[in-house]
């Protein structure tokens, strides 16, 4: 199905749950398809709360998953969606893997979900995203994947057809490495518990592993600080040369 334009698409990923007036348009909605996915572009105004906020447009890949997992984010090593957005995860939340994977891409997990994400990014999960998605950034959220990438053109044949088989790999792996996954501290059961609040909770993400801490991107900042020194400047200026002189 196409949809040139959404208004509020309602997605749980950190993009859509964040922003303000979030409007996505070309989307193609595959999720009925053998490797469901919802793809577009979309732009929303961020940092809302700051001096300086800012409207971004990016395009996005979203992957439905049959597991609800923990909220694990890829950061890729240039400024991308998320430092655009004004988003960067506390550092306490890094973890390292092994290999190459650090020269592409920072992970950040829950704080005692370290295990967890070593579960589910094997090596071989690891090489397939630094094969198709090294310059984008990555989060898994509840039962979703999003690759998240600078705005790109209208979605056409030939796109679609490269996005299907990309996302055909990248959903087949990521299903093998997440279908298994529990996290045991949803369903631990104390005497307080029924057996049916315990059953409802199976194949959920306790409350400290499903969002990661945000804070404030170093571009950001950068741009915060900026303003306020133009600011500052344009200031002095006007008094230097309009208030100063009739004094």
């Amino acid at each position: 199905m196409y949809r040139p334009e959404l208004h509020g698409p309602g997605l749980p990923g950190l993009l859509f749950r964040s922003g303000e007036k979030i409007v996505a348009t070309d989307v193609v909605d595959a999720r009925a398809s053998s490797a469901p996915f919802i793809a577009g572009n979309m732009r929303g105004l961020y940092a809302m709360e700051t001096s300086v906020p800012r409207s971004i447009g990016l395009s996005f890949v979203a992957i439905p998953l049959n597991r609800t997992v923990p909220n694990i984010v890829l950061v890729g090593r240039r400024i991308g969606a998320l430092a655009l957005g004004g988003f960067a995860m506390h550092e306490s939340q890094r973890l390292s893997l092994e290999g190459d994977f650090d020269r592409y891409f920072r992970l950040y997990c829950p704080t005692d979900y370290e295990r967890d994400a070593l579960q589910i990014f094997t090596p071989n999960l690891m090489q397939l995203l630094i094969d198709t998605t090294s310059d984008c950034d990555v989060e898994l959220v509840d039962d979703w994947m999003f690759v998240y990438s600078r705005w790109g053109r209208t979605i056409d044949g030939e796109t679609l057809d490269r996005l299907e088989a990309v996302t055909t790999l990248v959903h087949s792996t990521v299903e093998r490495q997440t279908s298994r996954y529990r996290d045991e501290r949803s369903e631990r059961a104390g005497s307080t518990i029924s057996p049916e609040e315990h059953a409802a909770r199976v194949g959920r993400v306790a409350a400290d592993g499903a969002r990661l801490k945000t804070r404030a991107s170093l571009f950001q900042r950068l741009v915060t600080i900026g303003s306020t020194v133009l600011l500052v400047g344009a200031l002095g200026y006007v008094f230097l040369n309009q208030i100063l002189p009739r004094l």
